[in-house]
């Protein structure tokens, strides 16, 4: 899912509607020779994170995105790719038509990691692009990840591709942070990360997004969540498909995700119907940049594991 907003002005909200059939069920990533990490350099487009990869011959900027289940590709560079289905795109206000499923021969991702014959969507991300100022070749979801684990570093500005040894686990000598801040299991549903945490008290299903430049929290939860919210200032999610939305966007005192306490947190309040209905699955809040920006986190697919070491706590 992808939220690009500011506070005066916030832009789109992108869902991929999944497939009725799973298209990336054999996905392998082929890492070369006996390489373990591949490391790639992140650019930021604000609080986006992209980096640097390659459909079949053209090369460009790609977001990483968690709230996404597959490759996605913009429609105004490839809008000559074969066809082979259509789908949906939903977003926080509806849905909107006119996207296709096609086939990528070769994916290379960074220099060193290459995926082959794997199905992608292809839409239009000219909103991402036009808000962002930055040409935009596609989207990247969690599919492309599910066999491996992912360290990003932001205050590095790089992105690590663990191969996981038999057990599931990061080679010991390839781990960039040892003695995590922060612990959680999480689970993978519809190829979407949902993990538990607690407002208030009151347990909390969060999506995490690293798509979301906010985090968000559905405006129905429990009032003695909402209680605890201190509202900044009031906003407009311009969405696919339909009118905008109105949101608060506010800061509260506790968070707790797994076994840590997180306090000043930022969150947008907003209606996440829609985004519940694309994702297939109930969920209460999502956790973006104001969540993730605060320091260096893994997500281990394999043996659905979110770590993360935290700045200045």
């Amino acid at each position: 899912m992808l939220l690009l907003a500011n506070f005066a002005s916030a832009k789109p909200i992108l869902k991929i509607s999944r497939h009725a059939e799973n298209p990336l069920l054999a996905i392998e990533p082929i890492f070369p020779g006996d390489l373990k990490t591949v490391t790639i350099p992140i650019k930021r487009a604000r609080n986006l994170i992209v980096v640097e990869a390659q459909v079949d011959s053209v090369a460009g900027n790609f977001i990483l995105d968690t709230g996404a289940p597959y490759l996605v590709l913009n429609t105004t560079y490839f809008r000559n790719m074969p066809k082979i289905g259509d789908i949906d795109a939903n977003g926080v206000n509806g849905s909107s038509n006119g996207t296709f499923r096609t086939e990528v021969k070769d994916f290379f991702l960074g220099l060193d990691l290459q995926y082959k014959r794997i199905k992608a969507d292809v839409c239009d991300l000219s909103s991402i692009e036009n808000s962002k100022k930055l040409k935009v070749l596609g989207i990247m979801g969690t599919q492309l990840f599910r066999k491996m684990a992912i360290t990003i570093d932001l205050f590095h500005s790089v992105i690590y591709l663990h191969k996981l040894d038999s057990k599931g686990e990061i080679p010991e000598a390839q781990r960039t942070f040892r003695n995590p801040d922060m612990r959680t299991s999480f689970k993978y549903i519809n190829d979407v990360i949902f993990m538990k945490g607690m407002i208030a008290e009151k347990p909390l299903w969060f999506v995490f997004d690293t798509g979301a430049e906010s985090n968000l929290l559905a405006n129905d939860v429990p009032k003695a969540v909402l209680k605890t919210m201190h509202t900044i200032n009031r906003s407009t999610i311009v969405g696919v498909g339909g009118p905008g939305n109105e949101t608060a966007y506010a800061n509260f005192d506790k968070l707790i995700i797994g076994n840590y306490q997180f306090t000043n947190n930022r969150i947008l309040l907003t209606n996440l119907t829609h985004l519940s209905r694309a994702y297939g699955y109930s969920m209460d809040a999502i956790l973006g940049y104001d969540f993730f920006g605060r320091g260096v986190f893994t997500i281990n697919f394999v043996k659905k594991e979110f770590e993360m070491y935290i700045y200045n706590h």
